[in-house]
């Protein structure tokens, strides 16, 4: 286990011990890819059937709960999840020069996007740590929910994947913004809530690095979103307009997740990331960073609504969204 005290002159690596579970003064990067591959070794030859949950309590000694199918339960039931497991632990050879290599340079990689972000927000103390992992990937990064406590966590396997050639700086201004975003903002499993969270992460990640491309913003995946919203906007808008206050999972999922069910064939999985762009970049016309970054959920609810209505006309039974 290394743990690394993020934006310091120096990258200090320190040897086995136990990640720190209150925050620190300073943000610390918690690397586990070690941990795993240990985890790995000591289970690989554990028959198909219980490989899994051999896996599992070797690596809860470290991390109790990330690969755990319960953190995971809203969107992948327990049969799907340990499948999805197994798959990603019997690929790990394939991806574990990869990972190493991230594991390797991730904390030169993310200190000056820590910097420059700083420079914009001012220093992050008092968060708890952040982890590198081997996601089976399920993400670059993000932040998840585990025993004890919602933490950021990095993918070193997909961003091996997908950080070769692309610039890495806005993706990880992207999900620092997030760790600070969750001080002002309560995140809430309304669509709206998403809408905001994510438009803003993104439009916070292009105002910090004048000319990003849109693969270095998260918004070609699946596809361009930017081509498929703007060449169908006003289905786009509405689409989100009238889904604003819902909290069903099978509405929002093919909002924001890719690989879900298309809500239209013009409009692919994560097209409202691009719509709560275009949101945060209306209502930043008049604020700065910093100020959309301090809006509570209250006094921005009514703005996203008044922002996408002058984006489109939306029919009156579109607008439905706006009750609650």
């Amino acid at each position: 286990m290394r743990i690394v005290a993020l934006l310091g002159l120096a990258f200090g690596l320190i040897g086995a011990v136990p990640p720190p579970t209150r925050p620190s003064e300073g943000l610390q990067l918690v690397d586990l890819t070690d941990e795993f591959d240990l985890a790995w070794t000591a289970t690989k030859d554990v028959p198909d059937d219980r490989r899994v949950e051999a896996f599992q309590a070797e690596f809860a000694k470290v991390l109790p709960g990330f690969y755990s199918a319960d953190r995971v339960k809203d969107f992948m039931a327990p049969d799907k999840y340990r499948a999805f497991a197994l798959k990603g632990l019997k690929a790990y050879p394939d991806h574990r020069a990869g990972i190493q290599r991230v594991s390797g340079e991730f904390g030169s990689l993310i200190a000056p996007a820590q910097r420059s972000f700083q420079q914009a927000f001012g220093p992050m103390r008092g968060y708890p740590p952040v982890y590198l992992v081997v996601s089976f990937g399920e993400f670059d990064g993000g932040t998840r929910d585990l025993p004890e406590g919602t933490r950021l966590m990095f993918g070193a396997d997909m961003i091996d994947k997908l950080y070769k050639s692309t610039p890495i700086q806005p993706f990880f201004h992207h999900e620092l913004f997030h760790l600070l975003h969750r001080r002002a903002f309560e995140e809430c499993e309304i669509v709206w809530c998403g809408l905001w969270s994510e438009g803003l992460a993104v439009y916070v990640a292009a105002q910090l690095n004048p000319g990003a491309s849109d693969a270095s913003l998260l918004l070609t995946y699946p596809t361009s979103l930017r081509t498929a919203v703007e060449a169908h906007s006003t289905e786009a808008v509405c689409a989100v307009r009238s889904r604003l206050n819902s909290t069903d999972f099978n509405e929002a999922g093919p909002m924001f997740m890719g690989g879900s069910k298309q809500i239209s064939p013009n409009l692919p999985p994560r097209f409202a990331y691009y719509v709560g762009y275009l949101v945060a970049q209306d209502l930043g016309r008049a604020r700065s960073l910093k100020q959309l970054a301090a809006m509570k959920n209250a006094d921005v609810k009514p703005l996203i609504a008044q922002s996408l209505d002058r984006m489109a006309s939306c029919p009156t039974s579109e607008k439905k969204g706006e009750r609650g």
